[in-house]
């Protein structure tokens, strides 16, 4: 396992000394590889992007405990991608932005450019903490390492070659990273969890669908405005889409993330009935990555572990770079240059590590910075989208703030006792409606 982990440490860290040169021309070339992404490329790393710790390691453990209407964590992503790729991938990439933010900059003015990035530079710091978490609950359940060394030291590798290469490193590590998640856990863990199950059977309580008796339809909602929308409006996935290199790129690789996004989900989902039918023991959280380990053996071991490794540090950079970028790019545009974004990588990944040290619970974090998003920057974005439709610019701001404040009031106090993302995001509505006017020109 120490050895399988140097190797791929070494690996990455690599790509970043590789790409360093190029990525340092100008803010551009770190911030989107200069535009010079095509199909694979751009569909492989998007792809890496959405197939993270919550498609893995959360969706495991709601699988575990919901049974097959956990799958909606999945799906809810998959929608919007395919909603990214059929409606919006194309019309992002022709505005030649960098960061969402610019896109959001250029219909609503400048402070509701600033309000978005700082909102998304929060979200962010909250992803990688998320991610980071992940990634110590695979290695710790494979190795006897002290968990907060292990967060550390993941944390450093990370920040490390994001740093050093920019989105070229990104992009380089992702297309790695994406082979060996297919080969170790499409390839290899699925039908071994098929095998495990055609011994074991699979346990009836966990097989109804589309709802069952732990998962209701209100939960379900929830899941779609939680993951769906951030995955149709999110600040790493439209980094993506503004490196490719036209916009039928950009709309290949979306819809391509989908499906790709729904091959991991279903192979996860069939792992995790594997490991409650074989009775794997430990947290909810370690379902995934103990079950994957069991099924490969000690022969297989270090692939897979590696593959998992791989699969939390493919999300993590994309965050990290996502917040440089709003920071560098959008909050202080003075500091435009390759050197300060670097800068922003390590400050941030030291924010995101300290939020992990103080959390320390997987599925809370992940709820917090999905929360935080979707209440906040989504509903804005999309409305501006829509045709003979404009928004007051001050009622979009104030829906970006208030739906965020509204959403992290009630994760933290409970008062109304619903959904904190159905809250935050029914508080965006209604004050964003406020502010629409009919007709083509917006404020």
């Amino acid at each position: 396992m120490v050895l399988a982990l140097a190797v791929y440490g070494s690996a990455v860290l690599l790509v970043g000394l590789l790409t360093a040169r190029s990525s340092s021309r100008s803010s551009e070339s770190f911030l989107v590889g200069d535009r010079a992404f095509g199909a694979v490329a751009t569909w492989a790393a998007l792809s890496s992007t959405v197939v993270g710790g919550s498609t893995t390691l959360v969706l495991a453990a709601l699988v575990a405990s919901r049974g097959l209407p956990g799958l909606w964590l999945d799906l809810a992503g998959v929608l919007g991608l395919l909603a990214l790729g059929l409606f919006l991938a194309p019309r992002i990439r022709s505005t030649s932005a960098v960061t969402i933010s610019e896109v959001i900059g250029q219909i609503y003015g400048p402070g509701v450019r600033r309000i978005a990035a700082g909102l998304v530079v929060a979200a962010e710091i909250v992803w990688f903490a998320l991610l980071t978490e992940a990634t110590q609950i695979v290695v710790v359940a494979a190795t006897p390492w002290d968990p907060t060394r292990v967060l550390v030291g993941t944390a450093a590798l990370f920040v490390a070659y994001t740093a050093l290469g920019g989105q070229r490193a990104v992009v380089g590590t992702d297309v790695l990273q994406f082979a060996l998640m297919a080969a170790a856990l499409v390839g290899l863990a699925l039908p071994l969890a098929v095998r495990s199950l055609a011994r074991t059977g699979v346990p009836a309580e966990l097989l109804t669908f589309p709802t069952g008796p732990r998962m209701g339809w209100i939960d379900i909602l929830a899941l779609l405005v939680l993951v769906g929308l951030p995955h149709a409006v999110g600040g790493d996935v439209w980094a993506k889409v503004l490196s490719a290199r036209d916009a039928a790129t950009a709309r290949r690789a979306a819809v391509g993330a989908a499906a790709s996004k729904l091959v991991f989900g279903a192979a996860t989902a069939t792992i995790a009935l594997a490991g409650v039918a074989a009775h794997v023991g430990g947290p909810p959280a370690s379902l995934f990555p103990r079950t994957v380990l069991a099924l490969a053996g000690s022969a297989l071991a270090p692939l897979v572990f590696v593959a998992m490794i791989a699969t939390m540090q493919s999300s993590c950079d994309s965050v990290l770079l996502s917040a440089a970028a709003a920071t560098t790019h959008d909050l202080v545009p003075r500091w435009r240059s390759a050197g300060a974004a670097r800068v922003c990588v390590v400050v941030f990944g030291a924010l995101g590590l300290l939020v992990a040290l103080v959390l320390r619970d997987l599925v809370e974090t992940f709820r917090l910075g999905y929360t935080l998003f979707a209440s906040s920057l989504i509903l804005p974005v999309l409305a501006a989208f829509v045709p003979g439709l404009r928004v007051d610019r001050r009622f979009a701001g104030a829906a970006m703030l208030l739906g965020g404040a509204a959403a992290l009031a009630e994760r933290f106090t409970h008062v109304l006792g619903i959904d904190p993302v159905l809250a935050g995001t029914a508080v965006n509505a209604a004050v964003l409606a406020f502010g629409v006017r009919p007709g083509p020109v917006r404020d």
